[in-house]
């Protein structure tokens, strides 16, 4: 997050922002294996975690496995 803050400093800290969006960010990453928003001000929150996400919406990520292996980039 302090790579973006220095990118692009208004994105997540405005004076036009009313949400503790730090705040949010806070809690989940308190509570879940990573928690980061999407890069520029993209206005969504992505959360990982082995549990439910309370008012999350499930995104399964599919990918190769990486030649000579059963796993996906491990």
């Amino acid at each position: 997050m302090r790579c973006w803050e220095a990118l692009l400093p208004h994105v997540v800290r405005h004076p036009t922002i009313t949400v503790d969006l730090m705040g949010i960010l806070a809690h989940y990453q308190e509570r879940h294996a990573g928690a980061m928003y999407s890069g520029c001000g993209g206005g969504y929150l992505y959360v990982v975690s082995e549990k439910p996400v309370p008012g999350a919406i499930k995104v399964k990520v599919r990918c190769a496995p990486v030649r000579g292996s059963r796993t996906c980039g491990r």
